[in-house]
């Protein structure tokens, strides 16, 4: 069954919203007034180099928000910005109080924008990135106040770090690299220490998670990778160690939107997350305003070779400097052909200004007068009210290191790429692939989606899959499906096809097959194949009961922290040893954590806590792997490794509410806005339960309704179903949810 779902509501709104929607709505300019000790203010501008955290107390007012917070860090932040007349702040709400966040940061960069009269190129590169599917910033506009005097215009980013893992990705417990100047991803060896800081004591490769371990293995493997492979194995080698269409996209809205402060040209700005979910590593931008034209080299942004861009050391006069992973990507005509794809599709559904320029119009209007009144603005370049208005326009502009007005330099972007734009003869690529249910049952089809392109057609793809042992191969032909309203160009991409269920201990593994219509092929994945099976059935009497995957202020463990925590509960009538079953949240890696031998027993009855911290060492039971808020997948595995005693897939949770079984080890299971750890499951609730309902429903309270709305709804069947949020003109506003349920 396929349930499509759409909702026709009145905007604007805010719909189910977060803490972040809240934090960075750009419906109105943000007020921030800061209050601290004036000497420490001076002592800040007279040493600004310095990363010393000021305590101040904060009052943050936005259309959704009043709040004041008092006990935050400030500080300077940047780098050249730092000698600006209008320098760029940093506020953190838990250097003096651990453990604090403010709707769902612990920190907020506050940036001057001394680079752009507009003050709104940024802004704008981030929202437009928004669309393309990435894992990037927000960011809205905001008034800054330092002891009760405007200090300017300015705009919010949202902080990379730890939160904004948790906050991007189902696994957020990976390696986190900022890659500043100059990490240009050339090869120093093969070793993890050959990339420890090298230019001064941070960069190129900052670690800033997990460090502790400081363990550099991964970056290492991913360097190795684009030096050594060759050049026939290239792309196998590289898709397994990085996702792909990150580089092409992140490619992409550079040359689209004339951003020069990145990896392909500076060799800077931007950060590797190696996602344990997949054991790949996810590119993340950064840092954006100069862009829109912004240039200090003399170089037209509007005219470079999409496929070469240009090298600093090539707009010196010199020969172009090394960025392999670049270099090896665009020599391949597959990557090249799905990198010319996404720029079409990026300037035709992203970048074009028919899509955003009223947008850009009404938030140009919203901050003009917050602008007007900055007089911090003038003080670095002396641009005036007038470069304000006309560096944003459609109209000729320049003014110093400003070369085009923000208009003016996407019309003649987009002008120039429909001549510099030429598909290479290829085979098809397929770049993309998901399927569901990740742990099928025996009567569960399995339903697999995949996006691929070629620029001449696809005349077919299937399914190509071998069942258990048997060395059969039988093909299920999938059909093009693009999604009507697509938030994503693989969403545009798309296709979809159906696995029969595989009965009871089933087991097989698959690729999808794609020919175009010159008939040239391809295998995806290229070497390896999905591997699938249906667990076998257990009397393991042993139950996931109770977790918590939003741990701010409910449990603490031994050591007073507050972190991720599940519950396993003995249904059966005898003492269980655990000592060899494992846990996971990892479906392709079913023995990712395993209990220890000797000592670990479980009553008739009892509650065992095991904490998903990744802190072993601490006294009790610690797991190696964290719990995602957003949703994902736990299961109990028996000592064979294969057989799962008890699994399952949640969605995203709220905070400081657990989710369990009612009663204990029971088929219901409740959010428990009292969590229980260790003991009996209450009947605390403030979710429904999943009992099978009996027709399709669909509703939302309260309605009518003015900010906020919450939306229930009821599926009869296992299914693939999808929820979106349209407009009275028809425009797909929000995808809320999506995938098998």
């Amino acid at each position: 069954m396929k349930t499509s779902i759409g909702i026709l509501l009145l905007l604007p709104l805010l719909l189910a919203a977060n803490d972040l929607d809240l934090l960075y709505d750009d419906s109105q300019v943000a007020i921030i007034e800061i209050q601290m000790d004036p000497e420490g203010l001076i002592w800040m501008y007279d040493n600004v180099q310095s990363d010393s955290m000021h305590l101040s107390t904060v009052h943050f007012a936005n259309a959704y928000i009043d709040e004041t917070i008092e006990n935050v860090g400030f500080r300077l932040r940047g780098n050249t910005s730092r000698n600006a007349q209008k320098k760029s702040f940093k506020l953190s709400f838990n250097t003096f109080e651990p453990g604090r966040k403010f709707y769902d940061v612990e920190k907020l960069n506050l940036n001057g924008e001394h680079n752009d009269p507009s003050i709104i190129r940024s802004k704008i590169a981030w929202d437009l990135y928004q669309e393309n599917g990435m894992a990037t910033t927000r960011a809205a506009h905001c008034a800054v106040y330092i002891n009760d005097v405007y200090y300017g215009l300015y705009i919010s980013i949202e902080h990379i770090d730890d939160e904004f893992l948790k906050n991007h990705f189902e696994d957020d417990s990976g390696n986190l690299w900022k890659c500043l100047w100059p990490a240009d991803l050339t090869y120093r060896g093969p070793n993890a220490s050959d990339y420890h800081p090298y230019q001064d004591e941070t960069r190129p490769y900052e670690l800033k998670t997990n460090k502790d371990l400081y363990d550099y293995s991964e970056l290492a493997r991913l360097i190795t990778t684009i030096h050594e492979a060759p050049q026939l194995l290239f792309p196998d080698s590289l898709e397994q160690v990085l996702v792909v269409p990150d580089v092409l996209k992140y490619a992409a809205m550079n040359v689209l939107m004339g951003n020069w402060d990145d990896y392909w040209f500076l060799k800077n700005n931007y950060y590797l997350y190696h996602d344990p979910s997949l054991d790949r590593f996810r590119f993340i931008p950064y840092d954006y305003d100069n862009s829109f034209s912004i240039d200090w080299f003399n170089v037209d942004w509007t005219q470079v070779n999409p496929y070469s861009f240009m090298t600093i050391e090539e707009s010196q006069g010199n020969s172009p400097g090394s960025r392999p992973l670049m270099e090896k990507i665009m020599g391949n005509t597959q990557y090249r052909n799905l990198y010319t794809h996404i720029l079409e599709y990026y300037r035709d559904n992203i970048t074009d200004l028919s899509l955003w320029g009223a947008n850009l119009d009404n938030l140009h209007s919203l901050i003009a007068p917050w602008a007007e009144l900055d007089t911090f603005r003038i003080l670095d370049y002396g641009f005036d009210t007038l470069d304000f208005y006309q560096s944003y326009s459609s109209n000729p502009y320049s003014n110093q290191h400003v070369k085009k007005g923000l208009k003016q330099f996407v019309n003649e972007r987009h002008a120039s790429l429909d001549n510099q734009l030429v598909y290479e003869l290829a085979p098809p690529i397929i770049y993309d692939l998901q399927y569901w249910p990740l742990i099928p049952g025996p009567e569960d089809s399995i339903y697999v989606s995949v996006a691929a392109f070629s620029d001449v057609g696809l005349d077919s793809l299937t399914i190509a899959f071998h069942p258990g042992v048997m060395t059969v191969i039988l093909s299920y032909p999938m059909h093009s499906a693009p999604h009507p309203n697509p938030s994503s160009i693989e969403e545009s991409d798309r296709w979809v096809g159906v696995i029969p269920p595989m009965g009871e201990m089933g087991h097989g593994r698959f690729q999808v097959g794609a020919v175009d219509l010159n008939g040239q092929s391809m295998l995806y994945p290229r070497s390896e194949f999905e591997y699938i099976q249906v667990p076998g059935a257990s009397t393991n009497p042993l139950r996931i009961n109770e977790f918590l995957a939003d741990n701010v202020a409910s449990n603490s463990d031994e050591s007073g922290e507050y972190d991720d925590w599940l519950e396993i509960y003995n249904s059966g009538s005898a003492a269980m040893h655990l000592g060899g079953l494992f846990l996971t949240d990892d479906p392709a890696n079913l023995t990712k954590w395993m209990f220890p031998f000797g000592g670990v027993v479980l009553e008739s009855g009892g509650h065992l806590l095991v904490w998903c911290d990744e802190d072993q060492e601490q006294t009790g039971i610690h797991s190696n792997f964290k719990l995602s808020r957003n949703g994902e997948f736990i299961a109990l595995v028996d000592t064979d490794g294969l057989t799962i005693i008890d699994a399952i897939n949640f969605g995203p949770q709220q905070e400081d509410i657990s989710y369990g079984r009612s009663p204990d080890g029971g088929n219901i299971w409740n959010h428990q806005d009292s969590p229980t750890p260790g003991y009996a499951n209450g009947t605390s609730s403030t979710g429904d339960d999943l009992r099978l309902p009996m027709n399709f429903s669909l509703a939302n309270f309260p309605n009518p309704f003015n900010s906020e709305t919450n939306i229930r709804y009821q599926l009869p069947e296992h299914g693939f179903m999808e929820i979106h949020i349209i407009d009275l003109n028809g425009k797909d506003v929000k995808t809320l949810a999506r995938g098998m349920q």
